[in-house]
């Protein structure tokens, strides 16, 4: 059950990273297109890189690679994060997210990758700093 939750978390604060940098940086990273208004393309865009996450999660438990709580799985989780905000912003035009440059991947990846561990450790009530 707590999987659903975790997703669902993970869901919530990627959302709430793209608003805050939408409305921080509105030049330089964009939701909204012709399409969508910024609100819906928030939700969509964090939805499709929450995806985009957990496909790599399961890739990994897949090849039975223990995800322990160490930098190795941060970093990973940070160039997942960072990869899959740099592929929606490709997709702008179907999705509605919208870069400045590669380098807005990586920093917002950071920061979804920070607020998603910190949504894993109050799901599942993990120490994350051993």
């Amino acid at each position: 059950m707590y999987n659903h939750v975790l997703y669902l978390s993970y869901w919530l604060v990627s959302f709430a990273v793209f608003c805050l940098t939408h409305w921080l940086f509105q030049g330089d990273f964009v939701l909204g297109n012709w399409r969508f208004t910024a609100l819906e393309a928030g939700i969509y865009a964090s939805f499709w890189l929450v995806v985009f996450v957990w496909v790599f999660w399961d890739f990994l438990i897949s090849r039975k690679v223990e995800l322990k709580d160490g930098l190795a799985t941060w970093l990973y989780f940070w160039a997942v994060n960072s990869v899959g905000i740099w592929l929606l912003a490709k997709l702008s035009q179907i999705l509605g997210l919208g870069i400045k440059s590669y380098l807005w991947a990586i920093g917002v990846g950071l920061v979804v990758n920070l607020a998603q561990r910190l949504a894993w450790k109050w799901v599942t009530k993990r120490n994350l700093g051993r």
